[in-house]
């Protein structure tokens, strides 16, 4: 059975506030989560930042001062998912140039990084793909590539279909393996791959179901 939207606690393309203090851009969030970050190099198309913080109710949840870049130049991110009492995802965009872009899931609970994970960065706000009453966000790993004699090859790169429900996002594997088989032929996994070389007429069938997934026909 599906689960009823209404139901779901989220935010998408969170409205934030900031303000700048000793050189940290603070970013307010829902649920009380504030994000500081610094670092910042400006690219003119975008600004990335190497120093992120998280704190909620003035606890310290998470710190990365790696060189992993965070980006919020896109208002789908960051997604804020409440999945239950005191528990929540947090999707953050990473500039992982000159791969695609990915988020960064982060699971809280009671103010405690519980674990992360990478995801790929959605092409657009969800919707009922297949209309179960259920809506999805939809993204994919890489970029396409072509390759060959007159460039007639490229790699199997499938698009990964998230449903959201009030327990978190969750891989819908059914609906995954269903679009990537009409897009492909087959179904070759979940996982981007140049080993499995497909032909270029593949492209036209990928980006007919991106065009979908961004409220297309």
């Amino acid at each position: 059975m599906g689960t009823s939207q209404d139901s779901l606690t989220t935010s998408l393309a969170t409205e934030t506030e900031e303000t700048i203090s000793q050189d940290l851009k603070t970013i307010k969030l829902d649920f009380d989560f504030i994000v500081s970050v610094g670092q910042e190099e400006d690219f003119e198309k975008f600004k990335t930042y190497t120093y992120f913080q998280l704190t909620r109710n003035n606890t310290t949840i998470f710190i990365d001062s790696s060189l992993t870049e965070y980006e919020f130049g896109n208002n789908l991110f960051p997604i804020i998912i409440k999945t239950g009492n005191n528990s929540f995802e947090l999707l953050f965009e990473i500039n992982d140039r000159p791969n695609k872009n990915y988020l960064k899931r982060l699971f809280i609970k009671d103010n405690k990084l519980v674990r992360q994970e990478k995801l790929p960065t959605f092409e657009s706000k969800p919707i009922d793909i297949n209309q179960d009453g259920i809506k999805e966000y939809a993204g994919f790993w890489d970029y396409s590539q072509t390759w060959g004699e007159n460039y007639s090859l490229t790699a199997y790169n499938p698009i990964l279909y998230y449903s959201v429900t009030t327990t978190g996002l969750k891989l819908d594997s059914t609906l995954t393996r269903e679009r990537n088989e009409m897009i492909y032929g087959n179904f070759y996994g979940f996982s981007f791959n140049e080993n499995d070389e497909q032909p270029i007429s593949v492209l036209e069938k990928f980006e007919q179901e991106l065009k979908r997934i961004n409220g297309g026909q």
